[in-house]
């Protein structure tokens, strides 16, 4: 899936619907991060999560062994 389908797909939901990730067989996890990776690929993450692979941290991130989201406010 592409930036545009999802773009389309969400138009046709609920704007106040919360969004959550399937994991292990339930959606475990909300969706509170999205970002443009180094490899180029939309990555989503909920507060809190590590990310090892520097291909799929953002743009942005220092060069670091890993990056993390930001915790829960």
């Amino acid at each position: 899936m592409n930036v545009r389908q999802l773009i389309d797909e969400l138009g046709k939901m609920p704007p106040d619907a919360e969004v959550t990730h399937l994991w292990d067989g339930a959606a475990r996890t909300t969706i509170e991060h999205v970002w443009l990776s180094n490899n180029g690929y939309v990555v989503t993450a909920d507060f809190n999560e590590v990310c090892y692979m520097k291909a799929d941290q953002p743009k942005s991130s220092q060069s670091q062994r890993y990056w993390m989201t930001p915790k829960k406010p």
